[in-house]
């Protein structure tokens, strides 16, 4: 029988191994889907839920919401859409157009003719209220996974036109409780 050797590790190997846990090395998975837009252009949506700001160095969407919205006694509830979007210093909003680019037809989500700012280069928005079954909400009735996609057009008041795609993702999971909290059978 050959006795066992032992080995020494080197003295680097613990001052590593110490480094590593210090600095909270972790390896992240990113998941993502690849989406053609109604027109057809391809981009990449992460799959993670929460509201990832978007941005193009000047307006930032930061906020986009759906919910439900209740229209009064003995009425069904129905889904709005809410926004909120930073604006750089200096740059006032004219126009604040928000559209639903998924699919054919590109439907208009909302639309602020008379945008400003409302305090700290921030601007909001509620959309009309929609009944599940409309066209801009059906989708919430499915109860798989969905990937929305939302064109923010914002006109300046110096002119510019500036343009940032907000994609969503809406978990089935997600979907079912909005769907609970319309009252919708499913």
């Amino acid at each position: 029988m050959v006795p066992m050797q032992s080995r020494r590790l080197s003295p680097l190997v613990p001052l590593a191994l110490l480094s590593a846990a210090l600095c909270g090395c972790q390896i992240s998975p990113s998941v993502s889907a690849k989406v053609t837009t109604a027109e057809g252009e391809t981009i990449e949506v992460p799959l993670e839920s929460g509201n990832t700001p978007v941005s193009d160095g000047v307006i930032t969407v930061r906020l986009f919401q759906i919910g439900p919205w209740d229209m009064g006694p003995n009425k069904p509830k129905a889904v709005i859409f809410s926004f909120i979007v930073e604006f750089k210093e200096g740059a006032d909003p004219k126009t604040v157009v928000v559209d639903d680019i998924t699919e054919a037809p590109i439907m208009r989500i909302f639309a602020d003719m008379k945008a400003h700012i409302v305090k700290d280069h921030i601007w909001g928005g509620v959309s009309t209220p929609y009944a599940p079954q409309d066209e801009h909400a059906k989708w919430l009735l499915n109860l798989d996974n969905s990937i929305r996609l939302y064109r923010f057009t914002v006109v300046l008041q110096d002119g510019t036109t500036h343009m940032v795609m907000k994609p969503m993702f809406f978990p089935g999971q997600m979907k079912s409780y909005v769907r609970t909290q319309l009252g919708v059978a499913g």
